[in-house]
């Protein structure tokens, strides 16, 4: 059974030649590749999509391999390619892959014309709906907030806790509170680190991340509110115990600590904030849930305020922000919709705002 994405390394030579040169940093006269400045999971996500084509074409037994991107890439193949996809995966994904698809021809034959095969991403975006609802997995923020400050509570108060487990669930409401906070992604999460990107000036405790560390090369700086006690506690009193369940310590300066005393991965901290909210509150809550329910709240309880989203989930354009905005819109309208129905079914009039 062929391989459902072809690795780089099993390319066919003109390809991987072409992916090299797009990632190509140019001297002082010469340019860099289209693909220079991508981060490295930009690149394996991109190479994935352009791999899962190739895989294609072998299966079906176009992979030429003295062609080049440009010849193979070609409209009658991509439609095919298309119906392939949708046998097999959601329209969100099919989606996803071709936008894949476009990223790698435009870096590898920025010489082509590609408006064609963006034409046919625009409309598979257009026409996809997302896997799952994430409007039925969202919970209020004060529901969270209750949430982390109960496990705090718990790990004060139970007296029957060994102190490895009561430095975990201090461990984890300290994570739930900064997303509710600060709703970080889940490698940037990971990437906290006392003294670097977690800073103490005054009274709070601030994140800051430099452009390089950030999706979208910006410099990214934001409070923590509110929390300076449950980190402070965190740091004098519960991580030290973590941290030496590892021998000799491998900690370093890394916020986020396993019970085995080593850092956590972007994927155990996902995995934990899921595990916590799954247990407790009966959703599944990822990191990238609690970045849709920031603006999500404020677009119902203060839209007006709604565009401070942005600059907090550190989005380069507000349009991006704006699509978990409507969200929150949607939600409000909805609640709005059955007062409505409430009164007209009591036989009271719904109020109406007084014109001046």
């Amino acid at each position: 059974m062929p391989r459902l994405c072809l690795p780089v390394s099993e390319w066919p030579a003109s390809d991987w030649k072409a992916w090299e040169a797009a990632h190509q940093h140019g001297g002082l006269l010469d340019d860099d590749g289209l693909a220079a400045n991508w981060t490295p999971g930009t690149s394996k996500i991109v190479a994935d999509g352009y791999g899962r084509f190739l895989s294609f074409l072998a299966e079906t037994g176009e992979l030429d391999s003295s062609g080049s991107p440009a010849e193979r890439i070609t409209r009658s193949r991509v439609e095919t390619y298309v119906g392939h996809l949708r046998e097999r995966n959601h329209s969100s994904t099919v989606a996803a892959r071709i936008l894949q698809l476009v990223e790698a021809a435009r870096v590898m034959a920025p010489e082509i014309d590609w408006r064609w095969l963006r034409r046919i991403r625009s409309r598979l975006r257009r026409m996809s709906t997302p896997a799952r609802d994430d409007r039925a997995r969202l919970v209020p923020a004060a529901t969270v907030t209750e949430l982390y400050s109960d496990l705090a509570g718990q790990a004060e108060a139970c007296k029957h806790l060994s102190d490895w487990r009561r430095a975990l669930l201090v461990r984890d409401a300290l994570m739930l509170a900064v997303l509710t906070v600060c709703p970080l992604r889940a490698k940037n999460m990971a990437a906290m680190a006392i003294g670097t990107t977690l800073q103490r000036r005054g009274r709070e405790w601030w994140v800051v991340f430099l452009p390089a560390e950030m999706k979208n090369r910006r410099h990214f700086e934001a409070p923590l509110p509110g929390l300076t006690v449950l980190i402070d506690s965190y740091l004098e009193c519960y991580r030290p115990l973590l941290v030496v369940r590892s021998t000799p310590p491998v900690a370093g300066n890394a916020l986020w600590i396993s019970f085995t005393g080593k850092p956590l991965t972007a994927k155990e901290v996902g995995r934990v904030v899921s595990r916590i909210t799954k247990r407790e509150l009966g959703r599944d809550l990822n990191p990238h849930l609690f970045r849709k329910l920031v603006p999500t709240e404020l677009a119902i309880h203060d839209p007006e305020h709604v565009g401070v989203a942005q600059p907090l989930l550190g989005h380069a354009d507000y349009r991006t922000t704006q699509r978990a905005y409507n969200l929150g819109r949607a939600m409000d309208a909805a609640r709005k919709h059955q007062q409505l129905l409430g009164s007209i079914r009591a036989g009271t009039k719904p109020l109406r705002r007084r014109r001046r």
